[in-house]
Protein backbone atom coordinates (compact mmCIF):
# COMPACT_ATOMS: atom_id res chain seq x y z
CA UNK A 1 0.00 0.00 0.00
CA UNK A 2 1.16 3.21 -0.66
CA UNK A 3 2.65 5.40 2.27
CA UNK A 4 0.00 8.30 1.19
CA UNK A 5 -2.59 6.08 1.06
CA UNK A 6 -2.09 4.15 4.45
CA UNK A 7 -1.90 8.35 5.85
CA UNK A 8 -5.04 8.92 4.48
CA UNK A 9 -6.55 5.72 5.52
CA UNK A 10 -5.15 5.13 9.16
CA UNK A 11 -7.32 8.49 10.97
CA UNK A 12 -10.29 7.71 9.22
CA UNK A 13 -9.80 3.58 10.62
CA UNK A 14 -8.96 5.60 14.10
CA UNK A 15 -11.95 7.54 13.91
CA UNK A 16 -13.68 4.00 13.22
CA UNK A 17 -12.43 2.32 16.07
CA UNK A 18 -13.17 5.32 18.63
CA UNK A 19 -16.84 5.75 17.57
CA UNK A 20 -16.90 1.47 17.86
CA UNK A 21 -15.20 1.75 21.64
CA UNK A 22 -17.17 4.06 22.42
CA UNK A 23 -20.34 2.79 21.81
CA UNK A 24 -19.66 -0.40 23.73
CA UNK A 25 -18.97 1.90 27.17
CA UNK A 26 -21.72 4.51 27.07
CA UNK A 27 -25.52 3.73 26.75
CA UNK A 28 -27.75 4.87 24.29
CA UNK A 29 -28.94 7.90 26.03
CA UNK A 30 -32.57 7.15 24.84
CA UNK A 31 -32.60 3.69 25.57
CA UNK A 32 -31.78 4.27 28.98
CA UNK A 33 -33.67 6.94 29.27
CA UNK A 34 -37.02 4.62 28.75
CA UNK A 35 -35.45 1.74 30.43
CA UNK A 36 -35.61 3.75 33.51
CA UNK A 37 -39.36 4.30 33.78
CA UNK A 38 -39.73 0.46 34.01
CA UNK A 39 -41.24 -0.03 37.23
CA UNK A 40 -39.36 -3.59 38.18
CA UNK A 41 -39.60 -6.98 39.79
CA UNK A 42 -36.72 -7.60 42.13
CA UNK A 43 -36.22 -11.51 42.64
CA UNK A 44 -34.21 -11.50 45.52
CA UNK A 45 -33.91 -9.31 48.05
CA UNK A 46 -33.65 -9.20 52.08
CA UNK A 47 -36.21 -6.29 53.00
CA UNK A 48 -36.72 -5.35 56.49
CA UNK A 49 -39.88 -4.80 58.32
CA UNK A 50 -41.16 -1.47 60.03
CA UNK A 51 -39.79 -1.13 63.05
CA UNK A 52 -39.10 1.49 65.88
CA UNK A 53 -35.73 3.02 66.16
CA UNK A 54 -33.00 1.00 67.55
CA UNK A 55 -35.60 -2.53 66.96
CA UNK A 56 -33.55 -5.18 65.61
CA UNK A 57 -35.39 -7.68 62.75
CA UNK A 58 -33.84 -10.87 63.52
CA UNK A 59 -36.12 -12.48 60.33
CA UNK A 60 -34.71 -11.74 57.02
CA UNK A 61 -31.77 -14.35 57.51
CA UNK A 62 -31.56 -17.58 58.95
CA UNK A 63 -27.63 -18.56 59.31
CA UNK A 64 -26.51 -16.26 62.21
CA UNK A 65 -24.90 -13.46 60.38
CA UNK A 66 -26.60 -11.10 61.87
CA UNK A 67 -24.26 -9.35 64.93
CA UNK A 68 -21.25 -11.65 63.36
CA UNK A 69 -19.19 -8.67 62.13
CA UNK A 70 -18.88 -7.06 65.62
CA UNK A 71 -17.89 -9.99 67.40
CA UNK A 72 -15.89 -11.26 64.63
CA UNK A 73 -16.97 -15.45 65.32
CA UNK A 74 -18.32 -15.96 62.53
CA UNK A 75 -17.88 -13.82 59.75
CA UNK A 76 -15.29 -11.60 58.26
CA UNK A 77 -14.42 -8.08 60.30
CA UNK A 78 -17.26 -5.78 59.13
CA UNK A 79 -14.55 -3.42 56.69
CA UNK A 80 -13.95 -7.07 54.63
CA UNK A 81 -18.10 -7.17 54.18
CA UNK A 82 -18.43 -4.05 52.55
CA UNK A 83 -17.50 -3.97 48.99
CA UNK A 84 -15.60 -1.13 47.68
CA UNK A 85 -18.31 0.32 46.12
CA UNK A 86 -20.63 1.00 49.35
CA UNK A 87 -17.78 2.38 51.62
CA UNK A 88 -18.32 5.83 52.66
CA UNK A 89 -16.43 7.47 50.75
CA UNK A 90 -17.59 5.46 47.63
CA UNK A 91 -18.95 8.54 44.92
CA UNK A 92 -21.54 5.73 43.99
CA UNK A 93 -23.02 5.22 47.98
CA UNK A 94 -23.28 9.20 47.75
CA UNK A 95 -25.67 8.98 44.84
CA UNK A 96 -27.75 6.10 46.82
CA UNK A 97 -27.96 8.44 49.94
CA UNK A 98 -28.78 11.87 48.15
CA UNK A 99 -31.16 9.86 45.93
CA UNK A 100 -33.13 8.13 49.11
CA UNK A 101 -32.42 10.79 51.96
CA UNK A 102 -31.92 13.85 49.85
CA UNK A 103 -28.86 13.83 52.09
CA UNK A 104 -25.41 15.08 50.70
CA UNK A 105 -22.56 16.54 52.55
CA UNK A 106 -20.09 18.05 50.53
CA UNK A 107 -17.31 15.83 53.20
CA UNK A 108 -17.83 12.88 54.68
CA UNK A 109 -17.21 12.89 58.43
CA UNK A 110 -18.18 11.53 62.01
CA UNK A 111 -20.39 14.15 62.52
CA UNK A 112 -22.32 13.96 58.90
CA UNK A 113 -22.68 10.54 59.02
CA UNK A 114 -24.64 11.08 62.34
CA UNK A 115 -26.79 13.73 60.38
CA UNK A 116 -27.63 11.10 57.09
CA UNK A 117 -28.38 8.23 60.11
CA UNK A 118 -31.00 11.24 61.35
CA UNK A 119 -32.26 12.11 57.85
CA UNK A 120 -32.88 8.53 57.55
CA UNK A 121 -34.52 7.50 60.93
CA UNK A 122 -36.73 10.78 60.55
CA UNK A 123 -37.96 9.19 56.93
CA UNK A 124 -38.81 6.18 58.52
CA UNK A 125 -40.91 7.84 61.50
CA UNK A 126 -42.84 10.30 58.94
CA UNK A 127 -43.69 6.69 56.42
CA UNK A 128 -44.18 4.70 59.55
CA UNK A 129 -45.58 1.43 58.70
CA UNK A 130 -45.38 2.40 54.82
CA UNK A 131 -41.36 2.67 55.06
CA UNK A 132 -40.43 -0.51 53.37
CA UNK A 133 -43.25 0.50 50.43
CA UNK A 134 -41.66 3.67 50.32
CA UNK A 135 -38.50 2.37 49.62
CA UNK A 136 -39.48 0.32 46.65
CA UNK A 137 -40.76 3.88 44.99
CA UNK A 138 -37.60 5.29 45.08
CA UNK A 139 -36.31 2.09 43.75
CA UNK A 140 -38.84 2.13 41.02
CA UNK A 141 -39.58 -1.22 41.96
CA UNK A 142 -42.99 -2.81 42.01
CA UNK A 143 -42.77 -6.15 43.37
CA UNK A 144 -39.76 -7.15 45.82
CA UNK A 145 -39.55 -10.75 46.12
CA UNK A 146 -38.36 -10.71 50.02
CA UNK A 147 -36.25 -13.83 51.42
CA UNK A 148 -36.84 -13.91 54.88
CA UNK A 149 -37.91 -16.44 58.13
CA UNK A 150 -41.12 -14.74 57.81
CA UNK A 151 -43.06 -11.69 56.49
CA UNK A 152 -44.00 -8.82 58.93
CA UNK A 153 -44.62 -5.19 59.57
CA UNK A 154 -44.97 -3.05 56.23
CA UNK A 155 -43.99 -6.03 54.43
CA UNK A 156 -47.10 -6.94 52.58
CA UNK A 157 -48.56 -8.11 49.41
CA UNK A 158 -48.13 -7.54 46.30
CA UNK A 159 -45.49 -5.00 47.08
CA UNK A 160 -44.00 -7.56 48.89
CA UNK A 161 -43.54 -11.14 48.03
CA UNK A 162 -42.27 -14.27 50.15
CA UNK A 163 -39.12 -16.76 49.55
CA UNK A 164 -38.25 -18.76 52.88
CA UNK A 165 -35.56 -20.85 54.29
CA UNK A 166 -35.30 -24.48 53.71
CA UNK A 167 -32.15 -24.99 54.72
CA UNK A 168 -32.36 -26.68 58.06
CA UNK A 169 -34.31 -28.90 56.47
CA UNK A 170 -31.38 -30.99 55.12
CA UNK A 171 -29.99 -31.72 58.75
CA UNK A 172 -32.29 -33.30 60.57
CA UNK A 173 -29.22 -35.46 62.52
CA UNK A 174 -26.20 -34.75 64.69
CA UNK A 175 -24.25 -32.04 63.20
CA UNK A 176 -21.28 -31.69 65.33
CA UNK A 177 -18.55 -33.43 63.27
CA UNK A 178 -20.05 -30.59 60.46
CA UNK A 179 -19.27 -27.49 62.72
CA UNK A 180 -15.20 -28.34 62.68
CA UNK A 181 -14.71 -27.49 59.22
CA UNK A 182 -14.09 -24.07 59.81
CA UNK A 183 -14.64 -20.96 62.62
CA UNK A 184 -18.10 -20.19 60.32
CA UNK A 185 -19.45 -23.34 60.27
CA UNK A 186 -20.01 -23.85 64.47
CA UNK A 187 -22.63 -20.42 64.14
CA UNK A 188 -24.23 -21.28 60.88
CA UNK A 189 -25.26 -24.79 61.71
CA UNK A 190 -26.13 -23.82 64.99
CA UNK A 191 -28.73 -21.05 63.45
CA UNK A 192 -29.82 -24.21 61.39
CA UNK A 193 -30.37 -26.15 64.28
CA UNK A 194 -32.78 -23.55 65.94
CA UNK A 195 -34.73 -23.39 62.69
CA UNK A 196 -35.14 -26.92 62.42
CA UNK A 197 -36.64 -26.95 65.47
CA UNK A 198 -38.83 -23.55 64.97
CA UNK A 199 -40.17 -25.67 61.79
CA UNK A 200 -40.98 -28.85 63.91
CA UNK A 201 -42.60 -26.61 66.54
CA UNK A 202 -44.63 -25.34 63.95
CA UNK A 203 -45.67 -28.27 62.63
CA UNK A 204 -47.07 -29.74 66.02
CA UNK A 205 -44.01 -32.22 66.64
CA UNK A 206 -42.04 -32.25 69.85
CA UNK A 207 -39.04 -34.87 68.17
CA UNK A 208 -37.95 -36.17 64.68
CA UNK A 209 -40.05 -38.95 63.00
CA UNK A 210 -38.37 -41.97 63.22
CA UNK A 211 -38.28 -43.18 60.11
CA UNK A 212 -37.51 -41.18 56.70
CA UNK A 213 -41.06 -41.64 55.02
CA UNK A 214 -42.40 -39.73 58.29
CA UNK A 215 -39.69 -36.54 57.91
CA UNK A 216 -41.25 -36.13 54.64
CA UNK A 217 -44.79 -36.77 55.17
CA UNK A 218 -44.99 -35.03 58.88
CA UNK A 219 -42.09 -32.20 58.18
CA UNK A 220 -41.23 -31.52 54.52
CA UNK A 221 -44.77 -31.62 52.76
CA UNK A 222 -46.92 -30.08 55.31
CA UNK A 223 -44.24 -27.34 55.67
CA UNK A 224 -44.49 -26.21 52.23
CA UNK A 225 -47.38 -26.92 51.44
CA UNK A 226 -48.23 -24.24 55.05
CA UNK A 227 -45.98 -22.08 53.40
CA UNK A 228 -47.35 -21.90 50.22
CA UNK A 229 -50.62 -21.25 51.46
CA UNK A 230 -49.28 -18.46 53.68
CA UNK A 231 -48.15 -16.33 50.43
CA UNK A 232 -44.83 -17.85 49.14
CA UNK A 233 -43.63 -17.89 45.80
CA UNK A 234 -40.43 -19.77 46.15
CA UNK A 235 -38.01 -21.66 48.72
CA UNK A 236 -34.53 -20.39 49.26
CA UNK A 237 -31.22 -22.75 49.92
CA UNK A 238 -28.39 -21.00 50.90
CA UNK A 239 -26.56 -24.16 51.34
CA UNK A 240 -23.21 -23.41 49.83
CA UNK A 241 -22.24 -21.74 53.27
CA UNK A 242 -22.44 -24.65 54.67
CA UNK A 243 -21.38 -27.57 51.99
CA UNK A 244 -20.96 -28.20 48.49
CA UNK A 245 -23.31 -27.93 46.13
CA UNK A 246 -22.77 -31.29 44.34
CA UNK A 247 -26.12 -32.64 45.38
CA UNK A 248 -25.50 -36.29 44.18
CA UNK A 249 -28.41 -38.78 43.25
CA UNK A 250 -28.64 -41.09 45.67
CA UNK A 251 -30.81 -44.54 46.04
CA UNK A 252 -34.06 -43.86 48.48
CA UNK A 253 -33.44 -47.16 50.46
CA UNK A 254 -29.68 -45.60 51.04
CA UNK A 255 -31.29 -42.60 52.31
CA UNK A 256 -33.69 -44.54 54.25
CA UNK A 257 -31.18 -46.60 55.93
CA UNK A 258 -28.76 -43.82 57.59
CA UNK A 259 -31.99 -41.36 58.71
CA UNK A 260 -33.12 -44.60 61.06
CA UNK A 261 -29.79 -45.79 61.87
CA UNK A 262 -28.69 -41.96 63.27
CA UNK A 263 -32.34 -39.90 63.96
CA UNK A 264 -31.86 -42.21 67.17
CA UNK A 265 -28.67 -39.92 68.18
CA UNK A 266 -25.07 -40.29 67.55
CA UNK A 267 -22.91 -38.36 65.28
CA UNK A 268 -23.46 -40.13 61.62
CA UNK A 269 -20.27 -40.63 59.50
CA UNK A 270 -19.81 -37.69 56.98
CA UNK A 271 -20.20 -39.62 53.36
CA UNK A 272 -23.27 -41.18 55.06
CA UNK A 273 -24.29 -37.77 56.33
CA UNK A 274 -23.46 -36.20 52.59
CA UNK A 275 -26.07 -38.76 50.96
CA UNK A 276 -29.30 -38.30 53.28
CA UNK A 277 -28.63 -34.60 52.32
CA UNK A 278 -28.33 -35.09 48.86
CA UNK A 279 -30.97 -37.09 49.16
CA UNK A 280 -33.43 -34.66 50.91
CA UNK A 281 -32.60 -32.15 48.79
CA UNK A 282 -33.93 -34.09 45.65
CA UNK A 283 -36.88 -34.69 47.38
CA UNK A 284 -37.77 -31.40 48.96
CA UNK A 285 -36.88 -29.46 45.41
CA UNK A 286 -39.55 -32.34 44.11
CA UNK A 287 -42.23 -31.52 46.83
CA UNK A 288 -41.68 -27.86 45.58
CA UNK A 289 -42.45 -28.55 41.85
CA UNK A 290 -45.67 -30.59 42.99
CA UNK A 291 -47.02 -27.51 45.23
CA UNK A 292 -45.64 -25.04 43.43
CA UNK A 293 -43.13 -23.32 44.74
CA UNK A 294 -39.43 -22.01 42.87
CA UNK A 295 -36.48 -23.73 44.21
CA UNK A 296 -33.45 -20.38 44.62
CA UNK A 297 -30.23 -21.32 45.31
CA UNK A 298 -27.61 -19.11 46.43
CA UNK A 299 -24.29 -19.38 43.93
CA UNK A 300 -21.26 -17.92 43.35
CA UNK A 301 -19.82 -15.58 46.23
CA UNK A 302 -20.31 -15.00 49.94
CA UNK A 303 -19.50 -13.76 52.79
CA UNK A 304 -17.28 -14.82 55.26
CA UNK A 305 -13.85 -15.38 55.74
CA UNK A 306 -13.93 -19.14 55.13
CA UNK A 307 -16.62 -19.37 52.71
CA UNK A 308 -15.72 -21.68 49.60
CA UNK A 309 -16.81 -19.76 46.23
CA UNK A 310 -15.50 -22.99 44.57
CA UNK A 311 -17.99 -25.47 45.82
CA UNK A 312 -20.51 -22.95 45.16
CA UNK A 313 -20.63 -22.84 41.72
CA UNK A 314 -23.45 -23.31 40.01
CA UNK A 315 -22.35 -26.06 37.38
CA UNK A 316 -22.06 -28.85 40.28
CA UNK A 317 -26.53 -28.64 40.44
CA UNK A 318 -26.12 -30.01 36.63
CA UNK A 319 -27.35 -33.21 37.33
CA UNK A 320 -30.07 -32.20 39.66
CA UNK A 321 -31.33 -30.07 37.08
CA UNK A 322 -31.24 -32.77 34.41
CA UNK A 323 -32.87 -35.18 36.62
CA UNK A 324 -36.37 -36.29 35.01
CA UNK A 325 -37.93 -36.40 38.54
CA UNK A 326 -37.40 -32.93 38.97
CA UNK A 327 -38.14 -31.12 35.83
CA UNK A 328 -41.33 -30.11 36.78
CA UNK A 329 -39.44 -28.00 39.47
CA UNK A 330 -38.09 -24.75 38.58
CA UNK A 331 -34.33 -23.70 39.44
CA UNK A 332 -33.20 -20.12 40.24
CA UNK A 333 -29.56 -19.56 40.15
CA UNK A 334 -29.27 -17.01 42.29
CA UNK A 335 -26.75 -13.88 42.19
CA UNK A 336 -25.79 -15.70 38.78
CA UNK A 337 -23.33 -17.41 40.00
CA UNK A 338 -20.64 -14.92 39.88
CA UNK A 339 -17.86 -15.50 39.29
CA UNK A 340 -19.13 -18.23 37.68
CA UNK A 341 -21.31 -16.11 34.90
CA UNK A 342 -20.57 -17.45 31.97
CA UNK A 343 -21.18 -21.23 32.64
CA UNK A 344 -24.42 -19.92 34.24
CA UNK A 345 -25.47 -19.20 30.58
CA UNK A 346 -25.16 -22.41 29.63
CA UNK A 347 -27.12 -23.50 32.08
CA UNK A 348 -30.16 -21.33 31.02
CA UNK A 349 -30.78 -23.81 27.80
CA UNK A 350 -32.06 -26.43 30.49
CA UNK A 351 -35.89 -25.60 30.20
CA UNK A 352 -36.51 -25.56 34.57
CA UNK A 353 -33.19 -22.89 35.06
CA UNK A 354 -33.60 -19.18 35.08
CA UNK A 355 -30.50 -16.85 36.67
CA UNK A 356 -31.15 -13.45 38.47
CA UNK A 357 -28.33 -11.11 38.72
CA UNK A 358 -29.09 -9.74 42.32
CA UNK A 359 -26.07 -8.72 44.23
CA UNK A 360 -23.56 -9.17 41.70
CA UNK A 361 -24.99 -5.63 40.35
CA UNK A 362 -23.71 -3.25 43.17
CA UNK A 363 -20.80 -5.93 43.73
CA UNK A 364 -19.23 -5.05 40.29
CA UNK A 365 -19.68 -2.20 38.28
CA UNK A 366 -21.83 -1.70 35.47
CA UNK A 367 -19.40 -2.11 32.89
CA UNK A 368 -18.60 -5.44 33.88
CA UNK A 369 -21.97 -6.64 34.36
CA UNK A 370 -23.15 -5.39 31.26
CA UNK A 371 -20.75 -8.20 29.81
CA UNK A 372 -22.73 -10.58 32.11
CA UNK A 373 -26.05 -9.58 31.33
CA UNK A 374 -25.33 -10.03 27.50
CA UNK A 375 -23.67 -13.41 27.81
CA UNK A 376 -27.13 -14.44 29.33
CA UNK A 377 -29.10 -12.47 26.54
CA UNK A 378 -27.72 -13.55 23.33
CA UNK A 379 -28.62 -17.20 25.48
CA UNK A 380 -31.82 -17.21 26.88
CA UNK A 381 -33.45 -13.46 27.46
CA UNK A 382 -36.25 -14.90 28.92
CA UNK A 383 -34.50 -16.52 31.69
CA UNK A 384 -32.69 -13.21 33.09
CA UNK A 385 -34.51 -11.80 36.14
CA UNK A 386 -33.53 -8.64 38.04
CA UNK A 387 -32.50 -8.78 41.75
CA UNK A 388 -30.78 -6.61 43.94
CA UNK A 389 -29.41 -8.64 47.39
CA UNK A 390 -30.61 -5.46 49.25
CA UNK A 391 -29.99 -6.83 53.11
CA UNK A 392 -28.80 -5.47 56.64
CA UNK A 393 -25.20 -5.24 56.69
CA UNK A 394 -25.71 -3.71 60.61
CA UNK A 395 -24.42 -0.57 59.81
CA UNK A 396 -26.79 2.53 60.11
CA UNK A 397 -25.57 4.04 57.04
CA UNK A 398 -25.35 0.97 54.94
CA UNK A 399 -28.17 -1.19 55.28
CA UNK A 400 -30.91 -3.12 52.48
CA UNK A 401 -32.35 0.06 51.65
CA UNK A 402 -28.70 1.74 50.05
CA UNK A 403 -27.52 -2.03 48.48
CA UNK A 404 -30.85 -2.06 47.00
CA UNK A 405 -30.53 1.25 45.37
CA UNK A 406 -27.11 0.76 44.37
CA UNK A 407 -28.52 -2.72 42.92
CA UNK A 408 -31.22 -0.95 41.11
CA UNK A 409 -29.36 1.61 39.33
CA UNK A 410 -26.40 -0.21 38.20
CA UNK A 411 -29.63 -2.84 36.83
CA UNK A 412 -30.74 -0.22 34.34
CA UNK A 413 -27.35 1.05 33.49
CA UNK A 414 -25.91 -2.11 32.93
CA UNK A 415 -28.71 -3.49 30.88
CA UNK A 416 -28.70 -0.45 28.79
CA UNK A 417 -25.01 -0.75 27.86
CA UNK A 418 -25.71 -4.57 27.14
CA UNK A 419 -28.59 -4.00 24.83
CA UNK A 420 -26.97 -1.13 23.45
CA UNK A 421 -24.00 -3.31 22.06
CA UNK A 422 -26.44 -5.81 20.62
CA UNK A 423 -27.56 -3.21 18.73
CA UNK A 424 -24.75 -1.75 17.49
CA UNK A 425 -23.89 -5.46 16.34
CA UNK A 426 -26.61 -5.41 14.40
CA UNK A 427 -28.40 -8.34 16.70
CA UNK A 428 -31.33 -6.63 17.65
CA UNK A 429 -33.19 -3.57 16.84
CA UNK A 430 -34.27 -0.87 19.06
CA UNK A 431 -37.84 -1.80 19.63
CA UNK A 432 -36.84 -5.51 20.41
CA UNK A 433 -33.75 -3.56 22.97
CA UNK A 434 -36.70 -1.94 24.71
CA UNK A 435 -38.78 -5.48 24.41
CA UNK A 436 -36.17 -7.62 26.30
CA UNK A 437 -35.25 -4.57 29.05
CA UNK A 438 -39.01 -4.80 29.68
CA UNK A 439 -38.45 -8.56 29.65
CA UNK A 440 -35.33 -8.44 32.50
CA UNK A 441 -36.73 -6.67 34.87
CA UNK A 442 -40.54 -7.54 34.78
CA UNK A 443 -42.06 -9.60 32.71
CA UNK A 444 -40.04 -12.46 33.14
CA UNK A 445 -40.55 -12.32 36.62
CA UNK A 446 -44.29 -11.80 36.49
CA UNK A 447 -44.58 -14.80 34.24
CA UNK A 448 -42.74 -17.11 36.61
CA UNK A 449 -44.03 -16.45 39.87
CA UNK A 450 -47.79 -15.15 38.32
CA UNK A 451 -47.65 -12.07 39.65
CA UNK A 452 -50.32 -10.87 37.04
CA UNK A 453 -50.27 -9.89 33.02
CA UNK A 454 -47.21 -8.91 32.15
CA UNK A 455 -47.25 -5.34 30.19
CA UNK A 456 -45.13 -4.69 27.59
CA UNK A 457 -44.17 -1.24 28.56
CA UNK A 458 -44.29 0.92 32.12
Amino acid sequence: MPRTLRILILPAFLLCLAGALAAQTAPDPDLLAEISKIKMVDDHAHPLVARPEGARDTEWESLGFQGAHSTGTAVAPEEELVPFRMRPGSPDLHRAWAALYGFAPAKITKESLGELIQAKQRIQREQGDHYPAWVLDQLGVETMLSNRMSMGKGLDAPRFRWVSYVDALLFPLDNRELKQGNPDLQRFYTSLEVVRQRFLTEEKLTALPPTLDLYVSQVIAPLLERQKAEGAVAVKFVAGYVRSLDFAEVPEADARRIYARWVRGGVPPAADYKKLQDYLFRRIARECGRVGLAVHIHTGFGIGSYYNVSGSNPMLLESAFDDPALRSTTFVVIHGGWPFARQTAALLLKPNVYADFSAIAFLIYPRELAEVLRSWMEIAPQKVLFGTDGFDLGLPFLSWEEFCWMGADSSRQALALALTAMMNDGEITRPEALRLANQVLHDNAVQLYHLGSPAAAH
